[in-house]
């Protein structure tokens, strides 16, 4: 007995990978493209849970897409050799039985998790299951503002179903039109497989997609990253590899030694060296997408290297079985844990947790995915597979519908006054806010009269965002507005800025009316009034889509001449990209040119201010402490973001001849920022005013507001000098 050279027992791996990857067989099963899985997993895994070092490992998304578009595409060119045809009954109920019954229980254990530990999103988050029931949850996250990157509100439980409706939606049209295809090459006269055509029609399509991803990432950033139309070209570059596999079976074998490490390095680099600040998919998604497209066509020459050698590894294989559900389950996993643990997971508790969610993977797989793909009864006769594909989406809908009906209630059981009609009959509304919200230092019972209520309170949004006027889902370019108070006006106020500036909407439209203003309205999220060049608060991605809609809202304002600008932002954006710290400078040259095409309207400026950032988001914490409000109240010295640079701003504003209203007062005390004023609930989350505090608000705005026109319509002192 001797003991075996690590040389030699790479010999014999290598040999077994070559086999598999050699085997005359077309449909032999690829061990690297089962080892690329695990790759993909383990990126978008490690990536979730919060390891800088894999910032990017959201790539490993579309390292699926590439594998998922050669593997069908091969099964669907097998099938049309053999058989002439495509069935594609049997096609669709072999896809239903692989990828449903895996998913309805992750859909129905999520459902059942926000029910208890997360009420209050209950109603969102049974859209969602409902959207991910009819395999278009893709579509509803951009709809509604989700941006994959952005955590300043918790993500939905499925939000990462997106990548499977953009799967299933290929697997929807991809075969009819293969089908088509072929049966109009045959009617023609042709025979087999049309392979040239087919590479010419799906490389046409493919660059289309391509193309029109780069320009939607700068334009409409959510919907490049999950739309199916600029994800498609990422499967199409699968297809291609399947259309075009007999040549690449001629690849040198030197040339496939290269390719494969080649790829797996472009794939690696994309995880380690992309972030949320990315802009992504674009151009960047080239380096995954090429880089697995490398490995499959090393692959397909059937020569075997390390890299086939690793890929073929048991761990990575079992790794590669699991990858689906575990994907599957690895995300509501770091979720829920945020809740229940807190909001900022530490990269070893989000390793725990998706360990925890690999287990679960694991007996899903063993004890369900496969027993009901391999039961011969549903196998031999697709009706059945469908059936069965068709009745558990019918019943998740079915759930989620039910779901939407089954909101539990929250809130306490005190009774207060009514606010916002006690401010608005005060002869003095800011003396008598301020005794509301001193009396709010008190225990206070939140009250049942909350309004609005702690259920409905999250989607409590000013009304430009509900009549589609608010611009971040819509092209940078098109800087679009609308109108509110009395329209037949000849006196227009602006209302620009952010998300912050669109909380004041309320209070501005009742002013307005009040006035016999015309008001319109510039909003987009994310986007500071200020010219200066901005990154997301979170993911350090540089917002080219809010400049170039402030450019154009300036330019539209400055047509309409208004008498007033009210202007307002967050105070969390930052000009450095690598998060270092902002330089005042910038911001004060920014707010300058901004002033200066606004000065030129003719217009009055006001700005105001930012508003406090309590801890987390109010809602959860309300409801565990419906007894006592006083627990999710912040102090406010810790309650103001960017102090220094806020203050700065504000004083070279001031000089500037700017109004500056600083609402610190109208929401908090001398000491803390309570949530909750008499009856009305403050923040819809953990910085946005509810419109009904912003309509409270009303009054004194509105006598700020007057304040600073008499100052404004003030001769200017007369300067004299001494003889």
């Amino acid at each position: 007995m001797f003991m075996q050279s690590p040389l030699t027992g790479f010999r014999a791996a290598a040999r077994r990978a070559a086999g598999s990857l050699r085997s005359a067989h077309p449909a032999a099963f690829r061990t690297d493209i089962e080892g690329l899985r695990a790759v993909a997993v383990l990126l978008v895994v490690l990536g979730h849970a919060g390891y800088a070092t894999f910032g990017g490992g959201y790539v490993g998304v579309d390292v699926f897409f590439v594998i998922s578009g050669f593997v069908i595409t091969g099964a669907l060119l097998r099938e049309v050799r053999a058989t002439g045809t495509v069935s594609i009954r049997r096609f669709y109920a072999r896809r239903a039985l692989r990828l449903i019954p895996a998913a309805v229980p992750v859909v129905l254990a999520v459902l059942v998790a926000t029910w208890l530990v997360q009420p209050l999103r209950a109603a969102r988050t049974a859209l969602d299951a409902l959207s991910t029931a009819a395999y278009a949850i893709n579509l509803r996250l951009p709809y509604v503002g989700t941006d994959y990157f952005d955590h300043g509100d918790p993500p939905s439980p499925l939000q990462h179903f997106w990548s499977l409706a953009v799967e299933e939606q290929f697997y929807l049209l991809w075969p009819v039109l293969l089908l088509g295809l072929v049966g109009l090459y045959r009617r023609r006269g042709g025979t087999g497989v049309p392979v040239r055509r087919l590479a010419a029609i799906v490389g046409w399509l493919a660059t289309a997609s391509f193309a029109l991803g780069v320009f939607a990432t700068e334009a409409l950033p959510h919907w490049a990253y999950f739309s199916s139309p600029t994800r498609a070209w990422e499967l199409g570059v699968g297809v291609l590899l399947a259309v075009g596999a007999e040549w690449l079976a001629r690849i040198p074998r030197w040339a496939a030694l290269l390719l494969a490490p080649a790829g797996v390095a472009a794939v690696l680099a994309g995880a380690v060296t992309y972030t949320g600040a990315t802009d992504f998919p674009g151009y960047a998604a080239l380096l995954p997408v090429l880089g697995t497209a490398a490995v499959i066509a090393a692959g397909t020459a059937g020569r075997a290297g390390p890299v086939a050698w690793v890929l073929s590894l048991p761990p990575m294989q079992y790794l590669g079985r699991l990858s689906y559900s575990w994907y599957l389950w690895h995300w509501p996993f770091l979720t829920f844990g945020a809740v229940v643990l807190g909001p900022r997971l530490d990269p070893d508790t989000g390793l725990r947790l998706v360990g925890l969610a690999l287990v679960v993977a694991a007996a899903s797989h063993h004890l369900l995915e496969n027993p009901v793909r391999h039961l011969p009864t549903l196998r031999v006769a697709p009706t059945r597979g469908l059936a069965l594909g068709g009745a558990l989406s019918a019943f998740t809908a079915l759930a989620a519908l039910a779901a939407t009906q089954m909101i539990p209630t929250a809130g306490g059981r005190g009774e207060q006054l009514d606010a916002q009609a006690a401010v608005a009959a005060a002869p003095s509304p800011q003396g008598r806010l301020t005794q509301l919200l001193t009396a709010s230092n008190k225990p206070t019972i939140v009250p049942a009269n909350l309004t609005p209520p702690l259920q409905a309170a999250a989607d409590n949004l000013p009304a430009p965002y509900t009549d589609g006027c608010q611009a971040s889902d819509k092209p940078a370019w098109q800087a679009t507005h609308c109108l509110y108070g009395d329209l037949s006006s000849s006196t227009t106020v602006v209302l620009l800025g952010d998300s912050h500036a669109g909380h004041w909407f309320n209070a501005m439209e009742a002013i307005a009316r009040q006035r016999r203003w015309r008001l319109a309205v510039w909003i987009r999220n994310e986007c500071t009034p200020a010219s200066v060049l901005v990154y997301g608060r979170t993911d350090r991605r540089l917002l080219h889509d809010c400049s170039r809609w402030r450019r154009g809202a300036l330019q539209r304002i400055q047509e309409m001449k208004p008498r007033l600008v009210v202007a307002s932002n967050t105070g969390t954006y930052t000009t450095a990209p690598d998060g270092g710290t902002d330089t005042p400078d910038v911001w004060l040259a920014g707010w300058r040119e901004t002033l200066r095409q606004l000065r030129a309207t003719g217009a009055r400026v006001t700005f105001i201010n930012t508003t406090p950032h309590l801890r987390d988001d109010v809602l959860p914490c309300l409801v565990a402490h419906v007894n006592d409000a006083r627990a999710c109240q912040r102090a406010r010295r810790d309650a103001v973001p960017a102090v220094e640079r806020r203050q700065l701003i504000a004083n070279a504003l001031r000089h500037a001849g700017v109004q500056v209203i600083d609402p610190l007062p109208w929401v908090c005390t001398a000491t803390s920022c309570p949530p909750v004023v008499a009856n009305t609930l403050v923040y819809r989350d953990n910085n946005h005013l509810t419109t009904a505090y912003s309509a409270l608000l009303a009054p004194v705005l509105g006598r700020a507001l007057h304040a600073g026109e008499k100052r404004a319509s003030r001769p200017a002192p007369r300067r004299t000098t001494r003889s």
